[in-house]
């Protein structure tokens, strides 16, 4: 019988850096990872990603927005994450649950949520919670000026919303992870000493 993988979440705000890293991730631990993301993740999350991330979506409130991005975790779960872990693959996850709960309760200002978030984590779950997040933290004002330089980077509508929002979107990361299994890394550093932290967090992670 496999031993079940771990599920590990990379998660911080606009220009950390996380998909850069995560792709040298999958360059070091091969086949033994399975690199997926949110929104998205498996054939209908991705349909809804569209929906999400689409210019009309950019008018939406966050109540509309939180129900969405559940709606395609509940998916990215069934149809990738859980298979995987259940074949004792470990999973790494370009954001999950915590980006729910910072964007929409501390982004779109939806305390409202707070409370109805956790209950859907039961819900939709279960006993297939993270077992580590890896929080990828960078000054709102350098991470903002990193995205805008990638040329090659088309932004959404999360990307171009004011200081302000980011901000509050920083708060909210470091909220969660207080009460979350959670590792912070300093992402205002060299491309290379940022790797060698996640790579070494992500060995131990496997190791237990």
């Amino acid at each position: 019988m496999n031993t079940r993988g771990k599920f590990i979440v990379i998660d911080g705000g606009e220009g950390a850096g996380k998909s850069s890293q995560i792709q040298e991730i999958k360059k070091t631990f091969g086949e033994s990872v399975l690199i997926t993301r949110e929104p998205g993740g498996s054939v209908l999350a991705d349909k809804i990603r569209e929906v999400i991330l689409s210019p009309e979506a950019g008018e939406a409130n966050g109540k509309t927005q939180f129900a969405l991005f559940w709606a395609g975790r509940s998916d990215h779960m069934r149809a990738t994450v859980i298979p995987a872990l259940e074949r004792g693959i470990n999973v790494i996850s370009d954001r999950f649950d915590s980006s729910s709960y910072t964007y929409q309760i501390y982004g779109q200002k939806e305390e409202g949520l707070r409370d109805l978030f956790y209950k859907m984590r039961e819900i939709y779950l279960g006993e297939y919670k993270p077992d580590l997040y890896i929080y990828m933290d960078v000054p709102v004002e350098v991470g903002l000026k990193r995205k805008q330089e990638q040329a090659d980077f088309k932004l959404n509508h999360f990307d171009e919303r004011d200081i302000e929002f980011h901000k509050r979107v920083r708060e909210g990361l470091i909220d969660f992870f207080k009460d979350n299994p959670s590792v912070t890394i300093n992402a205002d550093r060299e491309f290379e000493e940022v790797k060698k932290d996640l790579i070494d967090i992500l060995k131990k992670e496997f190791e237990k």
